[in-house]
């Protein structure tokens, strides 16, 4: 079986790596997205079209719009939304499928959302099962945080998780996001970050999934 941790940035996932380096008999490879949804869409298409891996594992950290998750905890995305393809007007935001530029159910796409399919198989150890949605800006204005929040009934934020879910029900490959929480969305002042943390809990937790199903 062939597996390949993806990754928009090399540190995110140094730990993962240190931790599998004894266990060589798994086929798994890194790949390095980059950061945001251009390059990570491009990189992760070629990535799936030239290796054709069994299962793609994105690991990383994200933003949370709720409260009740700890900086530091790990959840795993079961839907994904577009957040920065359309328009914002007298303070309204409004998406692709508002302005009928898409079906709204048109496939890959599930009333909306990007569905992962594939984690009754994958989600080896019960993690929280969260909405997401994949912006190109980190989002700082209380307006434009609120209509993501009201709109997708997102729980966190990433630059990367939609590339993963479009590719990956495009090809049928199956995928798994992984995040650790390290910061509030909103919050720019990154003493307030737990980056150190939610990136070694985010790796403790892939490597646990690989342990548990794979190694």
């Amino acid at each position: 079986m062939k597996i390949i941790i993806t990754s928009a940035t090399k540190f995110e996932v140094e730990a993962l790596k240190d931790s599998l380096m004894q266990n060589s008999g798994l086929n798994i490879q890194f790949h390095e997205s980059g950061v945001g949804i251009m390059q990570s869409t491009f990189s992760i298409q070629k990535m799936m079209l030239v290796e054709k891996p069994n299962l793609v594992i994105q690991v990383g950290i994200a933003g949370t719009f709720d409260a009740k998750y700890g900086l530091g905890d790990v959840v795993i995305v079961n839907e994904e939304f577009l957040g920065s393809c359309g328009v914002e007007e007298n303070g309204d935001w409004q998406d692709i499928f508002d302005l009928n530029l898409c079906e709204s159910n048109k496939f890959p796409f599930q009333n909306l959302g990007l569905k992962n399919p594939f984690l009754k198989k994958f989600n080896l150890l019960h993690l929280p099962l969260v909405k997401g949605v994949t912006i190109d800006e980190i989002s700082t204005k209380p307006h434009r945080i609120e209509n993501l929040k009201t709109k997708y009934q997102c729980c966190i934020e990433t630059m990367e998780g939609a590339a993963l879910h479009y590719c990956g029900l495009q090809y049928q490959i199956p995928f798994l996001q992984i995040r650790g929480i390290s910061n509030y969305v909103g919050e720019r002042n990154k003493q307030h970050w737990q980056l150190k943390d939610s990136i070694n809990n985010v790796c403790v937790k892939a490597f646990e999934i690989l342990e548990n199903g794979f190694l």
